[in-house]
């Protein structure tokens, strides 16, 4: 999936979920990026200059940083800021949850075992289509506001 895939699927659980505080979601954003800083050419791997190549280069893609190991680390690095523990789940596991339906994800990296949803020749990119499309109806249609307290 791309890296807007990822945004609205991270913020759109966070919203469902309840988290609707613009700094939790600034972290739901970043978290539902992160794993894929082990690539240049992701949202967030553009601007970090040498982190994704040496990244992609020692370890590959969708290995350690779409590890449950590195989301637990990161998890507990953030308990010096605990408000920010829950969203940044949110986000890390909303964007290895749309990894595993879109191709195969290392999860127990160092374990070579990958795992993903067989899409029976169904290209990714039109899962990815359909999910953006029906975001857009559900927003169009007001679905959120059944989860937005004011």
């Amino acid at each position: 999936m791309n890296g807007a895939s990822h945004l609205v699927g991270g913020v759109t659980a966070a919203m469902v979920i309840g988290i609707h505080s613009p700094a939790q979601l600034a972290v739901v954003a970043v978290s539902s990026l992160l794993p894929d800083i082990d690539r240049q050419n992701s949202l967030l791997g553009r601007f970090i200059p040498v982190l994704p190549s040496v990244l992609e280069a020692t370890f590959g893609k969708r290995t350690l940083t779409h590890s449950i190991i590195f989301g637990l680390c990161v998890w507990l690095l953030l308990s010096i800021h605990t408000s920010w523990q829950w969203p940044f789940l949110i986000g890390y596991v909303s964007h290895l949850l749309l990894d595993v339906i879109t191709g195969n994800v290392a999860l127990l990296w160092p374990h070579r075992w990958k795992c993903g949803v067989p899409l029976f020749g169904i290209p990714p990119v039109f899962v990815e289509t359909i999910a953006i499309a029906a975001w857009g109806a559900w927003m169009v249609l007001g679905g959120y506001s059944h989860f937005y307290i004011a």
